[in-house]
């Protein structure tokens, strides 16, 4: 798993976003969290300001038919599917980050080396072997 930094906090009343810093690549990402609304003791609020956690972060979004100004390639990891929780995921690379997205209506075969992504969110998967409770 990759390290981050979390170096800011919006907190709302049932979800925020956590803002992580990659500490290889340096690359700022911003996360959705909406754990607590869907658990009050598996959620991902023991995350602070300062700290450094192991996070898998998901990409919400659909598969691109075509090539388009939205859509970006995914490329494939080796380890391919992954099943984290009760759901199947597709570990992924957009450019030099690693992330994460649902399996599902994922369409592709063995010899494609990626898929093309729209995606407009990233979540919170897993925090420190936690994993989201939408997801367990």
């Amino acid at each position: 798993m990759i390290m981050f930094e979390v170096t800011a906090i919006d907190e709302r009343i049932m979800d925020r976003d956590i803002y992580l810093m990659n500490v290889v690549t340096e690359k700022e990402e911003e996360c959705f969290d909406n754990s607590i609304g869907y658990s009050d003791d598996n959620n991902f609020m023991f995350m602070k300001i300062g700290s450094k956690y192991e996070c898998k972060i998901l990409l919400i979004g659909d598969q691109a038919k075509e090539e388009n100004k939205e859509a970006c390639k995914l490329f494939f990891t080796e380890e391919g599917l992954i099943k984290i929780g009760k759901c199947k995921f597709l570990k992924v690379y957009l450019g030099n980050e690693e992330y994460y997205i649902l399996a599902d209506e994922i369409l592709f075969n063995d010899e494609d080396k990626y898929i093309l992504f729209d995606f407009f969110r990233k979540d919170l998967l897993e925090v420190d072997g936690h994993i989201s409770p939408m997801y367990i």
